[in-house]
């Protein structure tokens, strides 16, 4: 791929990029991109609806459970974050299930340093997501995030803010959430595009893979020249709004959205969350962040994208496909989540079989 087609890509051609999905992952990621990446998977918390619908299920489990999947509902601590539970494994041969966050760790796991942000249970992190995909206990640096200044932690912005010690020495800085269906095969795709780009001279310090889906809930708002410029999220009021640049709508309902792996250049980055801290951050009280829900106080990842967004520098990259967007965030969603990376997992099975022949 020269770098004339990738501007194209991630400019007004976003269209072929999908199209090109497989041909362009074959060029693979070398080791000197890997030294120079830091990737960061958020597994901090259970989540509200998580709980919620958790406690649900428990109460639905007959006594004594008919099945292994009824025993780990039984047995599944409310508190415990939801990235450990045991989901049907479609990564490897072994055990039937796997920890949900083994396929955000596993797309991330051949790019580059691995952080993972935790808030206790690291014993179990090891055990049932490292040990599970044969990663040895050092292959990750485990992060926690700390409270904030209401004693509830203060959103993945901020957790990505007091990881900083862990990237900032890195060139490149990957995030992703333990509850994400995420394809290895996109994630790298994502890292060496922002690679391309910056070693060609291109300022950009954003790159999100993106997948073309029917009303999705969080639209990405590109302007005529196909840059995005706003993000429809429920952390940045109005974001949504089709803005004054001459942002174009979706078409027939159809538009791109992110599906939770973002690629940052870490200059940028640290620019952004710079810029954050110096505006809206009080030790006293937390974040006020404009549009943000004011009485939750957090700064969201979104929040930093919405800014590169604003200075020119984020790009689109539309090689994801529609299945990637099925996020568990709570207990009712496991079944979508597993068909999907059925899907996900087969694709990657299938691009490595052919790699490799």
């Amino acid at each position: 791929m020269n770098i004339a087609e990738l501007r194209a890509l991630v400019g007004a051609d976003h269209g072929e990029a999908f199209g090109r999905r497989l041909e362009l992952a074959r060029e693979g990621v070398s080791p000197e991109l890997r030294a120079a990446t830091a990737c960061l998977t958020l597994l901090a918390g259970a989540g509200t609806r998580w709980v919620k619908t958790l406690s649900a299920a428990k109460a639905r489990v007959e006594s004594p459970p008919r099945d292994a999947f009824e025993r780990a509902v039984a047995s599944f601590p409310l508190e415990a974050p939801r990235g450990l539970f045991p989901v049907r494994n479609y990564i490897k041969r072994g055990e039937p299930r796997i920890a949900m966050a083994a396929y955000a760790i596993d797309a991330f796991r051949r790019l580059g340093r691995l952080g993972i942000v935790v808030r206790g249970w690291e014993d179990e992190i090891r055990s049932e997501v490292l040990g599970t995909l044969g990663m040895a206990p050092g292959d990750a640096r485990f992060l926690t995030q700390r409270e904030g200044p209401a004693g509830k932690v203060l959103g993945h912005g901020d957790a990505a803010r007091q990881a900083r010690p862990f990237w900032e020495g890195s060139r490149y800085v990957m995030t992703n959430f333990a509850g994400d269906a995420n394809s290895p095969l996109t994630a790298a795709l994502a890292l060496r595009a922002l690679a391309a780009l910056d070693a060609a001279g291109e300022d950009v310090g954003l790159v999100l893979p993106v997948a073309r889906i029917l009303n999705p809930a969080y639209p990405i708002r590109l302007d005529s020249e196909g840059l995005p410029r706003a993000f429809g999220h429920d952390k940045l009021g109005g974001a949504a709004a089709v803005g004054a640049d001459g942002a174009a709508a979706a078409s027939g309902g159809y538009a791109y959205t992110n599906v939770g792996i973002r690629v940052y250049r870490t200059a940028d980055l640290r620019a952004a969350i710079e810029d954050v801290e110096k505006k809206y951050w009080d030790p006293e009280i937390g974040y006020s962040i404009p549009g943000n829900d004011p009485d939750g106080r957090e700064f969201a990842l979104d929040n930093i994208d919405a800014l590169l967004a604003e200075r020119g520098k984020a790009r689109i990259l539309a090689v994801a496909n529609p299945e990637e967007l099925t996020p568990a965030k709570n207990f009712d969603e496991l079944a979508n989540f597993e068909a999907a990376t059925d899907k996900v997992r087969a694709e990657w099975d299938a691009f490595l079989a052919g790699s490799h022949s």
